[in-house]
């Protein structure tokens, strides 16, 4: 079978992705389909680090500014869109290049979706119980019953905290336990060339540090002020991410900026962690430090598309 090639750039937050990918689509017949679950809403720009006006216009990207911050988006619509995305690129003759740090969103689209069990009744109860009891109570029941799985998803991250437990009241096993045999399913009908940028862990907390910083200068504040005046409520799920919950609970709850701004950084790099984790099980996953990746990254991508 003729398999089409793939790039695939990952690695944890702030770790240079977008700069990279950048420079490879100037190299190369590429476009860039996003990969960040954050980056496919409107309106959130800053927060998200989202490509520039500019380089959209030079290289084309795919699945960004794709719904409004009120709007379902899933990893369910995200792999059929990026499937139509990437048939509509290898149409023209050029070469897609998944570029970002969700790694449900990449994991969907190279293995299938998640094929474990689910019951509407059961997660019926566990919305109730997260309106009634909090999110805090849920991640703690979380981890009581699977650590390994809680200590990859945020406390606030409501879609993955039901979805675990309500894995685990069906098939009455640890969603880790259970997910160890989700198989490879699509990947095969790519030829895949899966990158991961990863910059030492002293760089990349002074890449968070930085980032976060700069993002409050450039305007974050302003962005989720002007989002909560459109009716985009806090408790939706693009709000309650990395960046919009602290600037929310800094507008709306006085929370002083200069603790805010750490527990931004805080919060980012445990993230950064979890992704790293996450990254770390994909198989043929390599890894570019980011000093070695100007060099070494063109290098793949020619050998797979030669």
């Amino acid at each position: 079978m003729n398999r089409d090639p793939l790039v695939v750039l990952s690695g944890p937050t702030a770790s240079g992705k977008s700069g990279l990918a950048m420079a490879l689509a100037r190299a190369f017949p590429l476009e860039i389909v996003n990969a960040d679950s954050l980056q496919v809403y409107r309106f959130m720009d800053i927060g998200t680090a989202k490509p520039s006006r500019a380089e959209r216009g030079e290289i084309p990207h795919h699945l960004i500014d794709v719904v409004d911050p009120d709007e379902p988006y899933d990893a369910g619509r995200y792999v059929r869109e990026a499937q139509s995305a990437i048939a509509s690129i290898r149409a023209r003759g050029k070469v897609p290049m998944l570029v970002g740090g969700t790694g449900m969103y990449v994991r969907a689209l190279l293995r299938g979706l998640d094929p474990l069990p689910s019951d509407p009744e059961v997660r019926r109860d566990l919305d109730r119980r997260w309106m009634e009891e909090g999110g805090a109570a849920l991640h703690g029941e979380l981890y009581r019953v699977d650590p390994e799985t809680a200590a990859r998803v945020h406390p606030a991250d409501r879609l993955r905290v039901v979805r675990a437990l309500e894995i685990a009241a069906v098939t009455g096993t640890p969603p880790s336990r259970a997910r160890a045999a989700w198989s490879p399913g699509r990947a095969g009908v790519h030829r895949v060339l899966f990158l991961a940028l990863w910059p030492p862990r002293e760089e990349l907390y002074r890449r968070i540090g930085a980032r976060t910083e700069g993002m409050f200068r450039q305007g974050l504040l302003d962005e989720v002020r002007g989002l909560l005046a459109k009716g985009y409520g806090r408790g939706l799920k693009p709000m309650v991410a990395l960046g919009y919950r602290h600037a929310a609970a800094h507008l709306l709850d006085g929370v002083p900026l200069e603790a805010t701004v750490e527990t931004m950084k805080r919060d980012t790099r445990r993230y950064a962690k979890r992704q790293e984790t996450w990254l770390s099980a994909e198989p043929g996953m390599l890894r570019l430090a980011p000093q070695d990746a100007a060099r070494e990254a063109p290098e793949m991508v020619r050998n797979l598309l030669s």
